[in-house]
């Protein structure tokens, strides 16, 4: 009898790091055709499929199959000349390192983004429906989860924000203090227009007025976070309400020009104007900035808060890098003892089936045993099973990287009259 060998884990991918966005778009899996992929491993081994908008990347767990740039390209339909130099491969704890990289925001092209922590958790979930996930798997995906959550709760890799729009939302914080009971005009219901609506949400703004030349967008972004719709030719009006504005349109001219918003003042009494023009070309006149009580800030005061926060954010890449040497060193553990868990998981069952088999014979045959002295019993002998098994069970952990250890796990199967299928049943 001798203990199975464990198949090998490999991974091949793309990534912004090495493929330009029109070939990463061709490389992207929409859910339903990676489930496609996923079916299509399943009978080699066990698989992983992470595709976002920055990578494509495929890990499988297989004796026989490994993952290269020739499967990927055969996968997507793709010339493997065109695909081999953007690809990159791993194997074992590479494979682990990178995952573990990827999950804790270090190889995102925004550094510390939280995203990927979740499209790591949606690909485990597809590999857990599409019936891929098998003791390797099963032990890393938890394992790179546990790590992108440490690195974000345990580090500043995620705190500070690197977005225009969080940007503009954290540069209005900065500048008035606290912004939950202000109003804020979002100008523009664009994609720009949509982040920064959501951004001040999120920072729990009172009241929050969308403006667009399409009132239907404009009344669809405001719903969207509960906002209010202006019309555009208020505009006027919500100058003199808001307390923020942030323009963030497509229009090649100044939406704010200087006489519209000097008017607006007369009518706010002094009242504090920020105004934020994330736009380019600038939706805001320059001129805007030099009236009174206003404050203007552009795209340029935003890139230098950006450039502030990613030196914050790089200044914790050791403490993540720490993490993730810890997580690795986590899988080296589980490693080097696996080969041996289907020995250790049938000396268990075995050990339960025997103590299992003995209560049904003998409890039955003591009519004056009350139901619970009947429990007492049961976890008495469970008890006892579990303390002549653990010394015997701690020898093969200790063992675990030693190559010997199989020949252990084979003394150990041979003492116990353990079969061939009792282990075979486990190491699946």
């Amino acid at each position: 009898m001798t203990v199975a060998a464990t198949p090998t884990l490999t991974m091949v991918g793309a990534s912004h790091r090495t493929a330009a966005v029109d070939l990463r778009e061709r490389l992207a899996f929409p859910a339903d055709q990676a489930q496609g992929v996923l079916a299509s491993l399943r009978s080699q081994g066990e698989a992983l499929v992470l595709s976002t908008c920055n990578r494509t990347e495929i890990y499988v767990v297989s004796p026989n199959l490994r993952a290269s740039p020739a499967m990927l390209a055969d996968l997507r339909g793709l010339d493997p000349d065109e695909l081999h130099p953007a690809c990159y491969t791993l194997a074992d704890e590479g494979a682990v390192s990178h995952l573990l990289r990827v999950a804790s925001g270090l190889d995102s092209m925004v550094l510390g983004e939280t995203q990927i922590l979740g499209q790591v958790r949606d690909a485990f979930d597809a590999a857990l429906a599409g019936g891929t996930v098998g003791r390797v798997l099963g032990r890393v995906l938890p394992l790179a989860l546990e790590v992108g959550k440490r690195a974000r709760s345990d580090t500043a890799i995620s705190r500070r924000p690197l977005s225009p729009s969080s940007i503009a939302v954290d540069l209005a914080r900065r500048t008035l203090g606290d912004v939950r009971p202000l109003v804020a005009l979002v100008i523009g219901a664009g994609d720009a227009g949509h982040a920064v609506a959501r951004s001040l949400r999120a920072a729990g703004v009172a009241r929050i007025l969308v403006a667009n030349r399409s009132a239907e967008r404009a009344a669809t972004l405001a719903a969207s976070v509960g906002g209010e719709p202006l019309p555009y030719a208020d505009l006027p009006n919500g100058l003199v309400e808001s307390d923020i504005i942030i323009a963030a349109t497509g229009a090649s001219d100044h939406v704010l020009t200087a006489p519209l918003v000097s008017r607006a003042l007369d009518e706010r009494r002094g009242r504090p104007l920020l105004c934020i023009d994330i736009a380019m070309p600038r939706d805001i006149d320059p001129d805007v900035g030099k009236l009174p009580s206003v404050v203007l800030r552009n795209i340029d005061d935003l890139e230098a808060v950006c450039a502030a926060n990613l030196r914050d954010r790089e200044s914790e890449i050791a403490a993540v890098e720490t993490i993730v040497d810890e997580g690795l060193a986590d899988y080296r553990e589980w490693k080097a003892v696996e080969p041996l868990l289907p020995t250790i998981g049938a000396l268990y069952q075995r050990a339960e089936a025997i103590r299992r088999a003995e209560l049904d014979r003998t409890v039955p045959r003591l009519k004056r045993l009350s139901s619970e002295d009947r429990d007492m019993i049961d976890v008495m002998t469970a008890a006892i099973v579990r303390r002549l098994l653990h010394t015997p069970v701690a020898a093969l952990r200790a063992r675990g990287g030693d190559p010997r250890a199989p020949e252990l796990a084979e003394v150990a199967q041979e003492l116990f009259a353990l079969s061939a299928e009792d282990t075979a049943d486990l190491s699946r």
